[in-house]
């Protein structure tokens, strides 16, 4: 198998609609966004995974769970402590899961427990044979299940059979899930591992889905864990470019105004014309949670972890932030890095790298004040504050720690850009564009030439889109041309184009000095997941070029990025 990285890039071709895909002109721009905002809202409950067995009675070959699999169930005290305590916690949906979690006797008690602990929300993610047994399904609906996700491979016998490794499982679990339907009782979805052997039968496994009534999808791609990474691996992993007019195929029934469909761990170079379908970033805070011992050896013992190899790598959706977490170690240990980002605190033990500049974010000059006079005297200071009153007194008095050390200010707002300008003070001016600062700029008699954008990032899709201008480039022509742009693509921000520095994230550390998992990954989500089109491969700037946040192609598509020569 070749890793991608090897295939010749090209733009991909995206499915356009004609005589047998006329249902996508149902689409329209209200009816996405109500979509992509209630999709959106349920990535970001709060969840409370809740895992039951250590057991299947399938035997799935791209299984991620295998090596935990000893055939064993979870005590019940164990189980019914952390359902209740998830719910103390703040969590909105309880899911309950395995192994196959139903081959637990106390199942339907753990349901019912869920339900009087005030959980809005029952899940189970299931293979459904057992939800076949009427008694078993009334029982189920009775206790409280809201939700059954049926994981469901093949819309045949043979092709589900031989993926789930069990004769017999397609008709069980076909029954189950047409009983749970018939119920009208339940919230219904099905999941799908996309693999090598089912991916060009993709579309009609959905099509014939729909004809049973289902109406909401979640689309797994293969990642190299478990079953999937051993012998099996030649049988599973495919080409993606080869077999994307299938995968744009199913992607297109999200067009359908009653259809939802969900992307899970699909790599998001791949999704041009999709890319709202895009898996929501912050997701990966689960993904964290479920590999945490692993990622706590790494960053405690330095115990490599065992999945980070070339070729296995290549197709995994976790590989960005592995990459980012190697290169914020990297950056947090070094001798000398270009720029310190510092939010709120700074860590009490540990060193930190010597930096040329620090980033310090921080409510009001007073919690900046408190935060440079920790830091050695000789970096120069860049302030992103949510308050900038009493900011120039500051400046003025000879003896404060930020006198003659601030070269940058960060303008979140049009009232900031205009307190800023109007300090008698040479330091930069670093605008957030969006909306409202792009017309305070147009506003402004003459743009002071220590302007410099930026564009910002979010951690939803929705502000993203609500914020952003529509056209950067037609922005910038507007304003003199020594206004610079950070955080823009060189083929958006042409000759503008200014790359940030390396930067070491502080924010990441605990205050020991350690690097914390949950903390870094919130971090990633919101400043650090970068992504661009397979065709940007052919451009001139690829090396360098980190492509544009995930939130903000989830919002405005791959279209405007265009490869330089």
């Amino acid at each position: 198998m070749k890793p991608l990285a090897t295939r010749t890039p090209h733009r991909l071709p995206v499915v356009q609609s004609g005589p047998d895909t006329a249902w996508t002109d149902f689409q329209n721009d209200v009816l996405a966004r109500s979509k992509t905002l209630a999709h959106e809202s349920a990535a970001h409950e709060k969840r409370n995974w809740v895992r039951l067995s250590y057991d299947c009675n399938n035997h799935c070959i791209f299984c991620l769970d295998s090596n935990a699999h000893d055939g064993t169930m979870r005590a019940a005290a164990d189980i019914k402590t952390q359902i209740v305590e998830g719910r103390k916690r703040g969590a909105d949906r309880l899911i309950l899961s395995g192994g196959e979690p139903t081959m637990h006797k106390n199942f339907l008690d753990f349901v019912l427990l869920g339900k009087k602990a005030g959980y809005p929300k029952v899940q189970t993610v299931t293979n459904g044979r057992m939800f076949r047994y009427p008694e078993f399904l009334t029982r189920a609906a009775d206790n409280g299940l809201d939700e059954i996700t049926f994981s469901l491979h093949g819309h045949t016998a043979k092709l589900h059979d031989a993926l789930v490794g069990t004769p017999g499982a397609f008709e069980e679990e076909v029954a189950g899930l047409k009983a749970a339907l018939a119920s009208g009782r339940f919230i219904v979805n099905v999941d799908i591992v996309i693999n090598k052997r089912n991916v060009q039968h993709l579309p009609t496994m959905l099509e014939t889905f729909l004809e049973w009534g289902v109406r909401e999808f979640d689309l797994l791609h293969v990642i190299p864990f478990g079953n999937a990474w051993t012998e099996a691996r030649e049988h599973l992993f495919y080409d993606l470019e080869e077999n994307l007019p299938y995968l744009q195929q199913a992607f297109a029934f999200a067009r359908r105004p009653d259809v939802h469909v969900w992307l899970n761990r699909f790599p998001p170079p791949y999704t041009e014309g999709f890319e709202d379908l895009i898996q929501d970033p912050y997701k990966l805070n689960d993904e964290v949670r479920g590999r945490r011992e692993e990622f706590d050896r790494y960053l405690s013992l330095g115990e490599k972890l065992s999945c980070r190899e070339p070729e296995r790598c290549a197709v995994c959706y976790l590989q960005s932030l592995c990459d980012g977490l190697d290169e914020t170690l990297a950056a947090v240990k070094a001798k000398q890095v270009d720029r310190l980002r510092v939010e709120r605190r700074l860590p009490v033990g540990g060193s930190l790298p010597a930096a040329r500049s620090v980033l310090l974010v921080a409510v009001d000059v007073a919690e900046a004040k408190a935060l440079a006079a920790k830091l050695p005297p000789g970096a120069r200071l860049e302030l992103r504050l949510d308050e900038y009153r009493g900011l120039e007194a500051e400046l003025a008095d000879d003896s404060s720690v930020l006198a003659r050390r601030v070269d940058r200010c960060h303008a979140k707002s049009p009232e900031q850009l205009t307190r800023l300008a109007a300090m008698a003070e040479p330091f930069e001016i670093v605008v957030d564009l969006d909306v409202d600062t792009a017309a305070a700029l147009r506003a402004l008699p003459e743009v002071p030439a220590r302007v410099v954008l930026r564009q910002p990032n979010y951690d939803r899709a929705s502000a993203a889109a609500e914020r952003d201008v529509a056209d950067v480039a037609a922005v910038l022509a507007e304003l003199p041309s020594s206004v610079q742009i950070e955080n823009v693509p060189p083929c958006i921000a042409g000759s503008r184009y200014r790359p940030e520095p390396r930067t070491a994230d502080v924010a990441v550390l605990g205050s020991d000095g350690r690097l914390v998992m949950t903390a870094f990954t919130q971090r990633f989500v919101e400043d650090g997941f970068y992504t661009k089109p397979v065709r940007c491969r052919t451009c001139g700037e690829n090396t360098r070029c980190r492509g544009v946040h995930v939130n903000w192609v989830r919002a405005h598509g791959f279209a405007r990025l265009s490869p330089l020569r």
